[in-house]
C-alpha cells in the first residue's frame, strides 16, 4: 500500500499500487516506475560466471589474514593488498583476476571458462594442485546450473594461482611464471599454497 502525504497537491508517495507502479524518492526527488518482479535468471553464461565467482571465493577464504582471525597477515593477502587500487576491497581485487580471463571480446564467454579448466586438467601437475587444495580445505562441489560439473579443490586453487598472476606479476619472483603453463612445477604449486597460510 502507497503511502500518500497532500494526495491532491502531489506532494510525497512511496510505496506501491498492487503489482503496478512503485512511488520513491531518489536523489531527494520524487519518482514512479512501473513495479517489476525480481528475478534470479539461471541463464548458462550466468551459471559459468557465479561457478568461477565461487571457486575463487573458496580460495580466498582460506587466504589467512589478521582480519579473518589468523594470527599474521599471509604473504598472498600482503601482496594483493599491496597491488590493490584505492575504493577496492583486496578480495574484489583478486576476483577481477579470474574475471578477466574469461572475457572475450568484451563480454563474458563460457568458451573461456571451458579453457581454463582445459588448462587445468590437462596441468602436468594436476596431482599436486589436488593435493595442496585439499591440504588447505577446499572442498570440491559442483554448480547446479551453467557449468555443473565437479570443480575439485585444486582447480579452485588453481583459479586463485590466475588471478594471484593476472593481478601480482610485478609484484615477486612467486607470481611472474603463468600457472596454465606446462613448466609450472610442483615446486611452485607448493610455494602459492603455503604463502596462503604463512
Amino acid at each position: 500500500m502507497a503511502k500518500v502525504d497532500g494526495p491532491l497537491m502531489s506532494l510525497e508517495a512511496r510505496g506501491k499500487i498492487a503489482d503496478a507502479i512503485v512511488f520513491f524518492p531518489w536523489k531527494g526527488r520524487h519518482a514512479v516506475r512501473q513495479w517489476l518482479k525480481p528475478t534470479n535468471p539461471e541463464k548458462t553464461l550466468m551459471g559459468y560466471v557465479r561457478a568461477s565467482l565461487r571457486a575463487i571465493g573458496k580460495e580466498i577464504k582460506v587466504i589467512a589474514c589478521i582480519a579473518k582471525g589468523s594470527a599474521v597477515d599471509s604473504k598472498l593477502y600482503n601482496g594483493i593488498v599491496a597491488k590493490t587500487p584505492a575504493g577496492l576491497n583486496w578480495n574484489a581485487y583478486h576476483a577481477q583476476g579470474i574475471l578477466a580471463q574469461m572475457i572475450v571480446a568484451g563480454a563474458f564467454a563460457t568458451t573461456a571458462f571451458n579453457a581454463l579448466i582445459a588448462k587445468y586438467s590437462t596441468h602436468s601437475q594436476k596431482a599436486a594442485w589436488d593435493t595442496q587444495g585439499t591440504a588447505l580445505g577446499m572442498v570440491d562441489y559442483a554448480f547446479p546450473y551453467g557449468y555443473t560439473t565437479n570443480l575439485s579443490a585444486g582447480c579452485q586453487l588453481f583459479f586463485g594461482a590466475l588471478a594471484a598472476f593476472a593481478n601480482l606479476a610485478s609484484w615477486g619472483a612467486a607470481y611472474t611464471l603463468d600457472p596454465g603453463v606446462i613448466t609450472y612445477a610442483a615446486s611452485n604449486i607448493d610455494a602459492f599454497a603455503s604463502a596462503h597460510t604463512a
